[in-house]
């Protein structure tokens, strides 16, 4: 009996000698920590842009989701009515502004064409004007030339006719005095012939002289009625002027219509800037009513449903977390002394408390700080109240063919990284 005791002692101390020596080596080889977790990329889902209340949800906690999946409704009955108002909007617009298009092209077929008209006109009547303006004045300066010049000559041929007239009198008086003498046969023949002949010639001139006068007579009264000829065209340029004066009077008429095509033109072209930019209202809003039914944005499975139908939701406020398995990883926080172990791509052993199954993997990140920094409650060391405190340095470790069984991220983890030398 007393051998099989000190048998079972020098077993039990050799089984705890070779523990001992064991766990010397494992620390020798491994930089070892349970202070690892599994982790995972999650994402947040909340509404983009849009506020409301939830009408539905399309996923529970925990079920498997694919990206694009619907999962949860916001109430789009205020949007929709919006939209319904601008769309009514866009079309009372859109009628107004083809009846303005309408209308101009009415007016730019008739308009144009009649200004076109009216200046023809007004031009027409201008030349017109002027023509019989520089006809008055010549007729003008004519009239009095030839009244003044016949009334001279009238004066000359009348007194030319007096002294022609008072000179055949004295010659045909002189005349009958000698033609007694040559038939009393007091004086010769050649005497009485020289006295006829004077008393001829006194006649022609005498007749001569009254042909002039009545020549200038009639000269005078031609000249007098170029007086009803300028009252004529005085008249006539009277009423030229007033025709032109309404001429003008509708070519500025005519002309300010074409303002009326300057005004369409210009409410054509705010109508179609309002058009457009309700256009990209409604674009908007379509957007905003499509992202109303928010879908998830990878695949993976629901973490945590943070919101229930009815409840308000604004951006950035989260209703759904969703993490991805293929972004599993483990999260170990070393040690700072045992850190110049730990190098990116080192071997690792990491036992998965979760299924309590142990799968290789390697490290892929290594922190660059201590968590300590981020802390939301920093320690204050300032004031010479320091103890020293090992730091832990978070290092990231991927592992290989772990069953999506064992992939809880949040669960605890025990890790081994194989020392760098």
């Amino acid at each position: 009996m007393k051998r099989l005791v000190t048998l079972a002692g020098a077993v039990a101390i050799l089984f705890i000698t070779l523990w001992f020596l064991w766990f010397l080596y494992q620390r020798f080889v491994y930089v070892i920590t349970d202070n690892a977790f599994q982790r995972a990329d999650i994402v947040n889902v909340s509404t983009e842009d849009v506020s409301g209340y939830i009408l539905k949800l399309y996923k529970r906690e925990f079920q498997p989701v694919k990206r694009g999946e619907p999962l949860f409704k916001v109430d789009d009955s205020t949007l929709k009515k919006e939209l319904s108002s601008l769309r009514f909007q866009i079309s009372s617009l859109k009628e107004k502004k083809r009846e303005l298009e309408v209308k101009l092209s009415r007016l730019e077929k008739q308009l144009p064409a009649s200004v076109r008209s009216a200046e023809l006109q007004l031009r027409a009547e201008e030349n017109r004007v002027s023509a019989l303006q520089d006809q008055l004045k010549e007729t003008e300066v004519l009239y009095r030339t030839s009244v003044s010049k016949s009334s001279a000559a009238l004066k000359y041929a009348r007194s030319s006719l007096q002294a022609a007239k008072i000179n055949l009198e004295r010659m045909e008086n002189r005349f009958k005095r000698f033609k007694n003498l040559y038939i009393r046969r007091v004086i010769s023949l050649q005497q009485f012939e020289d006295v006829k002949s004077a008393y001829y010639r006194a006649k022609a001139d005498y007749e001569g002289a009254l042909s002039n006068y009545r020549a200038a007579e009639e000269s005078l009264k031609e000249a007098e009625a170029l007086k009803f000829k300028v009252s004529a065209l005085k008249k006539e340029l009277s009423a030229s002027q007033r025709l032109l004066g309404e001429l003008r009077q509708e070519f500025l008429s005519r002309e300010a219509s074409l303002k009326q095509i300057r005004e369409l033109r210009h409410s054509i072209k705010s109508l179609s800037e309002k058009i457009k930019s309700l256009k990209e209202k409604e674009e908007k809003l379509k957007i905003l009513i499509s992202h109303t039914l928010v879908h998830s944005p990878i695949s993976g499975f629901v973490a945590k449903k943070w919101r229930e139908v009815g409840d308000f939701v604004s951006p950035g406020l989260t209703v759904y977390s969703i993490y991805n398995p293929k972004t599993f990883y483990v999260l170990a926080w070393i040690d700072e002394d045992k850190l110049p172990f730990v190098k990116v791509g080192n071997w690792a052993e990491v036992e998965l408390d979760v299924c309590g199954k142990t799968f290789k993997g390697k490290v892929f990140q290594v922190g660059k700080s201590a968590g300590s920094v981020f802390a939301l409650i920093p320690r204050d060391t300032s004031q010479g109240e320091y103890t020293k405190v090992t730091q832990r340095v978070p290092v990231k470790i991927k592992l290989s063919d772990v069953p999506l069984s064992c992939i809880k991220p949040g669960t605890n983890a025990v890790v081994k990284i194989r020392k760098s030398r």
